[in-house]
């Protein structure tokens, strides 16, 4: 009987389906201009985000994390290929609906990657790398299957386009835009309904994508569309943050956070599963002063934090690009880990791509590096490159700033507000602040440290260098 007792006991209890670092599962949540300040961990006094919290205890905060651009399509095509935005040759750093171009084919992507070895590989939410359109012939590779991706139901552009933004998801029988997909909802913009229920609607997703492979490596890769205006929140979660519309919309996707945690959990799978957050750029501040908007509200009171850092969306001012960066994998990464040095999106692929096995692609450059030694120095030895980030800008071969170590220097500034701070900016008269120090950027350092800023010329120069000779899978940058 005791032996009868101990084999039903098993059926009940979830048990880990591998060692922990044997192609360890990744989760990939990626919010949509989201400022630093959003949470309860960087200091918001109104947004209670526990489950973020969790992480934050649990596993490893990043208090210097980059998104690699300022702007929702070239920041996401960074996070998917490791790679600095300008040698994506898109040419732009938002895709419209109508776009012609698209992440390239050639592109070797995170999704791509895994699934080489044997992971299986679901998207939910944004996409905005193509659109299949008459400008690109209906090209399939605009659509999320040619890169690396089993399944995906979301938007092709953000959700304020109008019209040209739908609801997508693939279906092997579908036939609209493409062959592979069915469209949902076309033009859902002022679809109030459907908009409320969009973050629902990728949590339940991803709690069924793991659900349907925890016997598997998987990587799950979850971007909702929101907080980007407009901002809309649940019924359940309406009127429950002190913050106001926005302040339930953050609540609820820190709920959705937490569904998936306790997905892995009942399933036997947290301990090899790494779950990484972040966001796309900072807080869309060109409306900080909209009281009234038709398609967003009272726009200046839906839009989050930068604080403290300086600007946001469409700026290489550190609000434009200082993210929260959580990194989640129980029993590896020791709880409480702050990493004090700076990561970035672009360091999410050269990592994940060693923890899966996989060879990092040829025949191109990346700019993210394998970081795992951060994670848990005793499991994963050895030394992490020196952190080397370029800021750059809208359009093609536009560079703003550079940093390395403590130091950042700007050559050219760029504010949607139209605002500079007081400040001028050029490759002749650069402006040099100690982002530790003076996170802010207030105080430019540039007359007293000559030999700095010209160690970061030498990294803008280098960088130049390097898009001129190499060129883009598409052509000139």
């Amino acid at each position: 009987m005791k032996y009868f007792a101990l084999i039903l006991l098993s059926l009940y209890l979830p048990v880990q389906a591998r060692p922990a670092l044997e192609k360890p599962n990744v989760v990939v949540i990626f919010l949509d201009d989201c400022g630093y300040g959003d949470f309860s961990h960087t200091g918001n006094p109104t947004i209670h985000t526990p489950h973020v919290s969790r992480m934050v205890h649990e596993g490893a905060n990043f208090p210097q994390f980059y998104a690699a651009s300022p702007a929702c399509s070239a920041s996401r095509y960074a996070l998917l290929t490791g790679r600095n935005p300008r040698r994506s040759g898109l040419g732009s750093w938002v895709l419209g609906p109508g776009s012609k171009r698209h992440i390239h084919p050639q592109e070797v992507t995170l999704a791509e990657g895994l699934k080489h070895q044997g992971y299986a590989t679901g998207f939910f939410g944004k996409w905005h790398l193509g659109t299949p359109n008459k400008a690109n012939q209906l090209s399939p590779d605009a659509f999320p299957l040619a890169h690396g991706f089993d399944v995906w139901e979301g938007t092709n552009v953000s959700n304020d386009y109008d019209p040209g933004v739908d609801l997508i998801r693939s279906n092997p029988q579908g036939k609209t835009p493409i062959a592979g997909y069915e469209v949902i909802a076309k033009n859902i913009t002022m679809k109030m309904e459907l908009h409320d229920d969009l973050t629902r609607r990728y949590r339940d997703l991803g709690v069924q994508f793991i659900k349907d492979h925890k016997e598997e490596p998987f990587l799950l890769y979850l971007a909702p569309n929101m907080p980007h205006l407009p901002v809309h929140a649940g019924d359940e979660f309406k009127g429950k943050s002190l913050r106001g519309l926005y302040g339930d919309c953050i609540e609820e996707i820190d709920a959705m956070i937490g569904s998936l945690l306790k997905t892995l959990e009942d399933q036997g799978i947290a301990g090899n599963t790494l779950v990484i957050l972040s966001s796309d750029n900072g807080p869309w501040i060109r409306f900080q002063d909209t009281a009234s908007h038709p398609k967003y509200g009272e726009a200046r009171l839906l839009i989050g934090s930068a604080l403290p850092f300086r600007d946001g969306k469409g700026s290489t001012w550190e609000g434009g690009v200082r993210e929260v960066g959580v990194w989640y994998w129980p029993g590896t990464i020791p709880p409480a880990t702050v990493v004090r040095t700076p990561a970035s999106t672009m360091d999410i692929l050269p990592t994940a791509f060693a923890l899966a096995g996989e060879p990092l692609p040829s025949g191109r450059t990346l700019d993210g590096r394998d970081i795992r030694p951060f994670l848990n120095g005793s499991k994963f030895p050895g030394s992490v490159p020196e952190f080397e980030f370029v800021y750059t800008g809208n359009g093609n071969n536009v560079v703003h700033a550079a940093r390395k170590g403590p130091w950042k220097l700007h050559t050219k500034l760029y504010s949607q507000t139209g605002n500079n701070y007081g400040f001028k900016a050029s490759p002749e008269k650069p402006l040099l602040f100690n982002v530790e120090e003076d996170p802010s950027e207030r105080i430019d350092r540039s007359s007293e440290q000559a030999a700095v800023v010209g160690e970061l010329q030498g990294v803008l120069d280098a960088f130049k260098a390097s898009l001129d000779s190499e060129q883009t899978f598409w052509g000139a940058p």
